[in-house]
């Protein structure tokens, strides 16, 4: 599919928006919320003044590849993935942390690739096997 520039645009990418706005209303999809998600090829989350957690391992459907920008500014994204799934974390910090707690999955191996590229202002993005103890 081309825009009116006539450049190629991807098609079939769905996205969804995970917003914790403040402590109050936190962003996410976790414990009950989550385990009846259909996940979308692209998240992007951002956590400002609200912790964001993306739980991946008690998911309906999700692709093989998933794609996640994740902006913690003053407070944390935290992604949660099932055993087997592979995570690269990559990204900008200024203060904070950027931080993958999933060990590599050889390519023959893996049952997902997930994509974090993740933003720290005075805030962390952690990737960890879902049910591993947080730091």
């Amino acid at each position: 599919m081309e825009d009116e520039n006539g450049a190629s645009r991807a098609t079939g990418k769905r996205r969804r928006w995970l917003l914790a706005i403040d402590p109050v209303f936190e962003g996410g999809r976790r414990e009950k919320r989550a385990q009846a998600w259909d996940v979308e090829d692209e998240l992007v989350a951002v956590a400002m003044l609200g912790d964001v957690t993306i739980d991946l391992s008690q998911v309906r459907s999700a692709p093989s590849e998933i794609d996640i920008e994740a902006y913690a500014l003053l407070r944390d994204v935290d992604v949660l993935v099932p055993e087997g799934t592979h995570v690269e974390l990559f990204g900008g910090v200024l203060r904070g942390d950027l931080e993958n707690a999933v060990p590599a999955i050889p390519d023959g191996q893996r049952q997902r690739v997930v994509r974090i590229h993740g933003h720290c202002l005075l805030g962390d993005v952690t990737a960890r096997i879902a049910g591993a103890n947080a730091n």
